[in-house]
């Protein structure tokens, strides 16, 4: 398995940031489950069994990638859940539940949309700080502001 940091440079290269690449692996997890869910549904287990092995490794991924030094409680909170959503997968495989998926679905909808919401703040914040003319830059001169 490619590391998160090979990943976030492959996504980078490609223009999309790190926290859109963690928008996009919650969406990933989503529509896994959502198949899954249509999977019980269709008492297909070997779709719901291939939907839920790949939606566990997508947040082992996740639950990998948190820096619990840097991160602090935040990323204590994520592993929690992270280990939660987990258990509650291998639950509703074995109990054939879509309800508990959809229940799982919503969460990591929820949390989907505040990771969605950190990264236009972001992006908004750094155009912001491009709209800004170089004088208007705390210790730009404006001899030295046009020199590339």
């Amino acid at each position: 398995m490619i590391d998160a940091k090979t990943n976030y440079a492959a996504a980078s290269a490609t223009g999309v940031t790190p926290l859109g690449l963690v928008v996009r692996l919650y969406e990933t997890v989503i529509s896994d489950l959502g198949r899954a869910v249509i999977a019980i549904r269709d008492a297909d287990t070997e779709r719901r069994t291939f939907e839920l092995q790949h939606a566990l490794a997508v947040i082992g991924h996740l639950q990998g990638s948190l820096d619990m030094d840097k991160g602090e409680e935040p990323a204590k909170v994520l592993d929690r859940f992270y280990d939660m959503a987990r258990a509650r997968i291998l639950q509703a495989q074995v109990r054939h539940s879509g309800k508990i998926l959809e229940e799982v679905i919503k969460d990591f909808l929820l949390l989907r949309d505040a990771w969605a919401d950190v990264e236009r703040q972001v992006a908004q914040s750094q155009v912001e700080q491009t709209k800004q003319t170089p004088s208007e830059t705390p210790g730009a001169s404006s001899s030295s502001a046009w020199v590339a």
